[in-house]
């Protein structure tokens, strides 16, 4: 073979490969479509989530209202299903503490716990209160809701104190103008700019939708379940930090909250409708394997939850060791999530923990 010959071979060859290794490339390329995953995500999670969010609270609102107007044990029965209802909901959202909620700081706004009670009957004596103001950012959201309608003889603090009342109507509509500004934020500008953020850097949309996911699901687990059972406190319980506490609905919390998660994971709207989720990513980059697993765990967690049949603070008492056996799954699943999906992802976790583990 000539010298000359042997060139254009290699030529021809190095041509051939060029081409093959780009369209391989293209084929990775359209394997999967981030933008479909953040279009599923924000049109028929997020936005659907906030609206019906909104929804309840302002039936709370009206509830609300009318107890104001007849201050009977009845209404304030009705009082409470309503909170309980809007309060669930709010785990269906809280996972998205970035962009609008981000802007005004949401879940400070509605969803810090344990409350501060002595704070609260501090305003509802004086009736001198901001709340939006940063000390009582405690005082305020949901959870101050579990101790306005829980507290012993509740009804009485209703019937004997104007202030009392107005301080949980205000209350109630802080909530709703916070979730109102998030929501409209939502539908006007920022679901396309979500939908079209794709990449992995640390201000992506994408990138904060998987770092808030993992982060939610962390604050889940130690929150929730963790400080209260001794994990970051030698092994010694700490009941005063159960969420919800005198409602006794912690677990029915943790459980909403989990259930959501998975619910994102998966790509799946509040009615089952099946979409494009985080699970589907990680079969179309050949994981399917832990894809599978980061389910079972999911299941594995809420069946372990419905399980327990007493309140939190109850099962604290009677059976520490399911709560601990619980608490592993969780921490378990941290692993699952926060490593080895995200790496797959080739996203940065940048926020950090402080559980300890």
């Amino acid at each position: 073979m000539n010298k000359s010959k042997l060139i254009g071979i290699l030529i021809i060859a190095s041509f051939i490969s060029i081409t093959s290794c780009k369209k391989e490339n293209e084929e990775e390329e359209i394997v999967f479509q981030k933008s479909e995953l953040l279009s599923n995500i924000g049109t028929n999670l997020i936005v659907p989530e906030y609206e019906q969010l909104l929804i309840d609270i302002t039936t709370l609102e009206a509830t609300y209202i009318l107890f104001i107007n007849s201050k009977t044990n009845q209404n304030l029965s009705e009082v409470k299903n309503s909170w309980e209802i809007v309060y669930k909901k709010w785990y269906s959202v809280n996972m998205y503490e970035f962009g609008p909620a981000m802007n005004i700081g949401l879940r400070n706004a509605v969803g810090i716990y344990p409350s501060d009670t002595t704070k609260i009957i501090a305003n509802t004596n004086s009736g001198m209160y901001v709340l939006g103001s940063a000390e009582n950012v405690d005082a305020i959201g949901f959870s101050a809701f579990d101790f306005l309608l829980y507290r012993a003889n509740s009804l009485n603090f209703f019937l004997n104190s104007a202030i009392y009342t107005q301080y949980g109507l205000d209350v109630i509509q802080k909530i709703k103008s916070e979730i109102t500004t998030t929501l409209n934020a939502w539908n006007g500008t920022y679901l396309s700019t979500f939908k079209s953020s794709t990449g992995t850097e640390s201000t992506s949309a994408f990138s904060l939708l998987v770092n808030e996911f993992c982060k939610t699901y962390e604050l889940a687990k130690n929150a929730k379940l963790g400080i209260p059972i001794g994990k970051q406190s030698l092994g010694i319980q700490r009941p005063e930090y159960i969420e919800a506490r005198m409602s006794a609905i912690s677990l029915d919390l943790l459980y909403e909250n989990v259930f959501a998660l998975k619910r994102l994971f998966n790509g799946t709207t509040a009615t089952g409708a099946a979409g494009i989720g985080f699970d589907d990513y990680l079969i179309a980059i050949d994981r399917s394997s832990l894809s599978n697993s980061i389910n079972t765990q999911f299941t594995a967690i809420l069946n372990d939850i419905e399980q327990l049949n007493l309140t939190l603070e109850e099962e604290m008492a009677s059976n520490p060791q399911l709560l601990d056996n619980l608490y592993t799954k969780m921490q378990n699943l941290v692993v699952s999530l926060k490593t080895d999906m995200s790496s797959s992802f080739g996203i940065l976790i940048t926020y950090q923990d402080n559980d300890g583990d």
